[in-house]
């Protein structure tokens, strides 16, 4: 395990939030495939909120509807974890108070939590920007957050597909000859099926997110794709860019990606590894990636190439508009 996450133990299970939506038990799916790849059980979390309003005999009816309510969607999540997933072991736990703190509470003694996007009545309420968010942005350890499908709301799939439509970021392929500049490929053409995708910023491999991604991969059988995106000069001048972008923050940024493809390829040889340098904004090319990525990762803050990797930058960026699920992997506190 990443070395800047919490330790926890081997058997530490998956948390999932769950507040009686759909979403929620399309979160519950994705925390029993990762349960599965890692061997460990899964623990449902639900939470019910406090009313103080000086009557106490309605203060005990409020108590009592909320905490039925709660418990019923536990069960309701535990008959659809056993239905699906009969291996995994499963437990639950309430929380009185505020959804997002009771989550990061549990939290540490698990090894991931996922949460869906957005969460509708019951416990656990809340938007990205409020449960979700605080989750992703505060956890001890790495957070999967997983978006509607487009059957139950298609808001994130329609947000993604107009990102595509209006940004202007390319994909710079190099010449195998070697000569003249590298061609642009637009984002929204690159195919990130089959793959986890990892934004690399200049930490490269001291990023803990890059060290989570290429675990994920291997315990999932899938490929890694290294993601760099070179924003440094966007608003210049087209010849400008042309002139220096192109030719030196370019090429000294595939150097590097280059050079940690190799080492990771070399470290992990069961996961194959490919990389992609991008001119462009951070945020607008990782969401594209989630169009056709079987996970996108992030870290909660990082440096260099990703500017402010901060929750409220590019992971908040990527967090709102994903189409596909997003890991947010904490940094080293």
């Amino acid at each position: 395990m990443n070395k800047d996450v919490l330790n926890t133990s081997s058997n530490a299970p998956v948390l999932v939030g769950i507040d009686g939506s759909e979403i929620a038990l399309r979160a519950l799916d994705r925390a029993l495939t990762e349960a599965r790849a890692r061997h460990v059980p899964v623990r449902l979390i639900g939470a019910y909120p406090v009313a103080v309003v000086g009557d106490p005999g309605l203060e005990m009816r409020f108590r009592e509807a909320v905490t039925q309510e709660c418990e019923s969607n536990l069960m309701a999540a535990v008959e659809h974890a056993r239905a699906q997933a009969p291996e995994v072991e499963i437990d639950t736990v309430t929380a009185e108070g505020d959804a997002a703190r009771s989550v990061l509470r549990a939290a540490k003694d698990c090894c991931l939590v996922v949460m869906g996007k957005r969460g509708r009545g019951g416990a656990l309420r809340g938007r990205l920007g409020s449960v979700s968010a605080a989750v992703a942005a505060h956890s001890p350890v790495p957070v999967v957050v997983v978006p509607p499908g487009e059957q139950q709301d298609g808001a994130d799939q329609d947000q993604a597909r107009t990102v595509v439509r209006e940004a202007q970021d390319v994909q710079l392929a190099g010449n195998q000859d070697g000569i003249g500049q590298p061609h642009r490929v637009p984002a929204s053409e690159t195919d990130f099926s089959g793959t986890v995708v990892v934004g690399v910023d200049a930490s490269g491999d001291e990023n803990p997110a890059v060290a989570q991604a290429i675990e994920y991969a291997a315990a999932h059988g899938l490929g890694l794709s290294l993601v760099s995106v070179n924003g440094a000069l966007s608003g210049t001048p087209e010849w400008f860019q042309d002139q220096y972008n192109q030719t030196y923050y370019f090429e000294e940024s595939l150097k590097k990606l280059s050079g940690l493809t190799r080492s990771i390829a070399q470290r992990a040889p069961e996961v194959q590894v490919s990389d992609h340098a991008f001119l462009g904004r951070p945020g607008r090319v990782l969401v594209q990636a989630t169009r056709t990525a079987e996970l996108v990762v992030v870290g909660s803050r990082g440096v260099g190439g990703f500017t402010g990797l901060l929750l409220g930058s590019v992971s908040q960026a990527v967090l709102a508009g994903a189409a596909g699920p997003v890991m947010v992997v904490p940094n080293a506190r």
